[in-house]
């Protein structure tokens, strides 16, 4: 199981270098413009590939913690249980980000399809994974108090943030165009936020090591949700009020 675990590990940081860099693509492209629609589905696609990638990985070392992550290692019972028990908190905080990148992205795709496929986001299924990413969000951010591990708290705040608006976006049962617009903007960025807090948490922050050391390491892992925060905010705002101002010009007329 080891050298799966590294193949999934090489093909999950491979992959992600990639749809780091495609996300930006779609955001800068004009919105329903080719050049829009077709990165976007490439950057849609490798996030699928790194959150399935990531899942596995995480379910291999929830199995088998220590023979994955120290393989050979020789330790009294009780420390090897000690470092298993640390092994599996964060590989559940893995598990939990590769449900959030996950559901972000199928949520932002499903909402532009909500238009001909009314209650699409109502199904069984996206629901299960909101309620899921919900659920896990609260357990690794227990575990991150408990532990004193701000990171996991971080993204444990994420993860039920992101799990309560997408649930609330679910819950009409049929959306505006604005509204539509909102979800997919909301569910992609939120994809790529969730992308580079962990590039900045794990690889990133050897490579600002020496700019950002010891705690200031935390501000890198905060950049990425505090723009994305506002980005999302911002155009929720704008198309709001671009569909407030085409009601009111309808009335007028």
């Amino acid at each position: 199981m080891t050298a799966i675990h590294s193949l999934l590990v090489n093909m999950h940081i491979a992959v992600g270098a990639v749809a780091l860099i495609l996300f930006w693509i779609p955001v800068l492209s004009r919105k329903g413009s080719p050049v829009h629609r077709r990165a976007g589905r490439y950057y849609s696609t490798a996030m699928y590939a790194v959150s399935v990638t990531a899942f596995a990985a995480s379910v291999l070392v929830l199995i088998d913690p220590v023979g994955i992550r120290r393989p050979g290692l020789e330790l009294e019972a009780e420390e090897m249980a000690e470092l298993a028990e640390q092994f599996r908190s964060f590989s559940l905080f893995l598990l939990m980000l590769s449900i959030l990148v996950f559901t972000s992205v199928r949520h932002g795709l499903l909402a532009l399809r909500e238009k001909k496929e009314v209650g699409i986001l109502r199904t069984p299924l996206h629901r299960g994974l909101i309620l899921t990413l919900g659920l896990m969000g609260i357990a690794v951010g227990v575990i991150g108090v408990e532990r004193g591990a701000l990171l996991l708290m971080i993204f444990g705040g994420i993860s039920l943030s992101g799990a309560i608006g997408m649930y609330r976006e679910s819950r009409p049962e049929r959306l505006s165009h604005s509204e539509r617009i909102i979800a997919h903007l909301g569910g992609l960025i939120g994809s790529g936020i969730g992308a580079y807090t962990a590039f900045f948490a794990f690889g990133g922050s050897r490579l600002l090591a020496e700019v950002l050391p010891g705690q200031w390491q935390v501000v890198s892992w905060v950049v990425a949700p505090i723009i994305g925060t506002v980005a999302i905010s911002w155009l929720t705002r704008r198309y709001r009020r671009r569909a407030s101002d085409l009601a009111t010009s309808r009335q007028s007329a």
